[in-house]
């Protein structure tokens, strides 16, 4: 038998298998790595552009997953990166990343790398793509920067919540949201609408309902639901899915190569001018997220413990 350690985060494992090489081997070879491309271009032309979007965008939440788990399977357990992703949680997932921003000396990485960012991460990856050449250079930065600036996509609450509405019970009403203010001549009476100023406004977004705790006594089990509403902006969402999908692409061959494939087998992609790195950002919605719900006096919240909601919901049964 063969065995490999690695950690995921600090949380050590040590795998054990027949063949390592040849279980990884077969890992890699199985990610389809052209899928979010085709989820893109399967909804890019469609009538209902509502539901494209929110296909499309899902699919970049799972595209942005799924990139940094590749990349932090690449840092900590470039040998069994299956095995690195399947014991990464959500949330080890956002620490390794948040780790990584914040240049963390001590995450354990078995690259051999000088120290822990994404430039030294995007130098490995790049190490084999037109070695030596300006074009490297620039790719290696190109992509560092995507990726610091995508880490906040995944570690923003809002995004989380997206995120979870999304793909727990599909718990979304699709739509935008339009949000202006302007001065009332008399209160109470609302300005004309040439008067109002517009902070934000897109057709493309979507309303949730999160669930939070209410109270602050330890142990309380009351909660509360707080609607939430985002703003999606169509350029920006398409854009970034084309770059994720390349990233995935990208840290997948980077994975063949420390793992003895061929270099001249492995495809690395990018877009044609570094300009287009930038491009998703330059698009935006003004507000791209509101939170207004009803105040509640939690001081009115009556003391009940677990097993008192319990005794209640079988007195009922009864």
């Amino acid at each position: 038998m063969q065995s490999s350690i690695f950690a995921v985060n600090d949380e050590p494992y040590c795998l054990w298998e027949v063949d390592l090489a040849a279980r990884t081997r077969t890992f890699l070879d199985g990610i389809d790595t052209d899928y979010f491309d085709y989820v893109l271009q399967a909804h890019t032309n469609a009538e209902d552009e509502k539901r494209a979007l929110v296909a499309i965008r899902l699919s970049l939440h799972h595209a942005t997953e799924a990139m940094f788990s590749l990349l932090g399977s690449f840092v900590q357990a470039p040998d069994c990166p299956y095995a690195w992703i399947a014991k990464c949680s959500n949330i080890e997932l956002r620490e390794f990343t948040a780790r990584v921003n914040r240049e963390d000396s001590s995450l354990i990485t078995k690259l051999n790398i000088p120290s822990i960012s994404w430039n030294t991460i995007a130098s490995a990856i790049f190490s084999t793509y037109q070695p030596g050449t300006d074009r490297q250079k620039d790719t290696i930065r190109c992509f560092e920067r995507l990726w610091g600036a995508l880490s906040g996509e995944l570690l923003n609450q809002v995004h989380i919540d997206e995120y979870n509405a999304l793909k727990h019970g599909f718990r979304v009403r699709p739509g935008g949201f339009a949000l202006a203010f302007g001065i009332e001549p008399t209160y109470g009476v609302s300005p004309p609408d040439s008067e109002m100023k517009t902070l934000g406004q897109s057709d493309f977004g979507a309303t949730f309902l999160k669930i939070e705790p209410l109270g602050s006594a330890k142990g309380s089990r009351h909660i509360r639901s707080r609607q939430t509403s985002v703003n999606w902006s169509l350029e920006r969402v398409v854009l970034l899915q084309q770059l994720v999908y390349m990233s995935i692409n990208n840290v997948v061959s980077a994975l063949k190569v420390v793992n003895d494939y061929a270099p001249s087998t492995c495809r690395f992609l990018r877009p044609e001018n570094d300009s287009d790195f930038e491009q998703p950002w330059t698009y935006s919605t003004g507000v791209t997220s509101i939170n207004l719900d009803h105040v509640l006096d939690e001081s009115l919240l009556p003391a009940l413990t677990k097993a008192d909601l319990l005794s209640k919901l079988r007195d009922n049964e009864a």
